[in-house]
């Protein structure tokens, strides 16, 4: 019987790094592991964003649909762990179309863990994990995720006041495993404690999953904010710029600053 684990988020909690690092990883994770990532799940994943945008429960459902749909496409008698990684499940990034608050996390998971009970069986062992982080650092995380997506034009210290419904991420946590505690384990894991591990939140997942980790190699962490980037962005989208010109502004400052090397970070490689 696998071993499943199902992390859902939350969005700017070090998502995409576990994510590449899984994918950069995953031939030689394949005889141990199998993933399944947003791109897998794109109409489960776009239904958890209507829902968490509107609360209509027909959308709650046809996420249960579409879920199900990609969960059957998944071998249940093969032995190897699998893990499902997308934070899309819980809903859209607050901050964007209206969201302001992860309420929709619980009934979302309480959906897609028992979705994967009803595939996998009852005594499949069923794991969630939700990184998260500090609120403020979250905050300013997801200013600087809308900063680059959005012609987002308030400063952080005004942004962040629409963040104070969502940036509780432990109240959030504790609010699904009340709802799903009867089927699943519920892992709670702060990015300011895994960025130790050479394989960041990635060793974490895979420890739960009992995969060996012997012989990988550390992991960078990606999408880290560079210095003066946020300045630069803010200011372009005050700018009387249009829309398709501002677009192209920030797409060069994002390349310059990739070209740097300004948004990976190396973790180190414990003595």
């Amino acid at each position: 019987m696998p071993r499943l684990l199902l992390h859902p988020g939350f969005h700017k909690t070090g998502t995409s790094s576990l994510q590449r690092g899984a994918a950069d990883l995953q031939r030689t994770l394949r005889p141990h592991l199998r993933l399944i990532f947003t791109q897998d799940l794109i109409d489960a994943t776009r239904m958890a964003k209507r829902f968490s945008a509107y609360g209509d429960h027909a959308d709650l459902n046809r996420f249960a649909d579409t879920f199900t749909a990609a969960i059957r496409r998944v071998d249940a008698s093969d032995p190897r762990a699998l893990m499902i990684t997308s934070e899309d499940l819980c809903g859209y990034i607050p901050g964007n179309h209206g969201v302001t608050t992860y309420a929709a996390a619980a009934p979302l998971m309480n959906v897609a863990t028992a979705v994967l009970a009803a595939h996998f069986g009852p005594d499949a062992p069923l794991g969630v994990l939700f990184t998260t982080r500090a609120p403020r650092h979250w905050q300013r995380s997801v200013w600087w995720q809308n900063l680059r997506a959005l012609r987002l034009t308030e400063d952080f210290e005004t942004y962040r006041a629409h963040l104070s419904g969502a940036a509780d991420l432990a109240t959030i946590v504790d609010s699904v495993e009340a709802r799903i505690r009867h089927r699943a384990t519920v892992l709670d894991a702060r990015i300011e404690e895994t960025g130790a591990d050479p394989l960041g939140p990635l060793g974490l997942a895979l420890d739960h999953l009992e995969v060996p980790r012997d012989g990988l190699p550390p992991l960078p962490a990606h999408n880290v904010q560079p210095d003066g980037a946020a300045e630069e962005l803010l200011a372009l989208n005050r700018s009387a710029l249009s829309d398709t010109d501002l677009a192209e502004a920030k797409r060069a400052v994002l390349k310059r600053y990739r070209a740097a090397g300004a948004t990976r970070q190396t973790r180190a490689t414990p003595a």
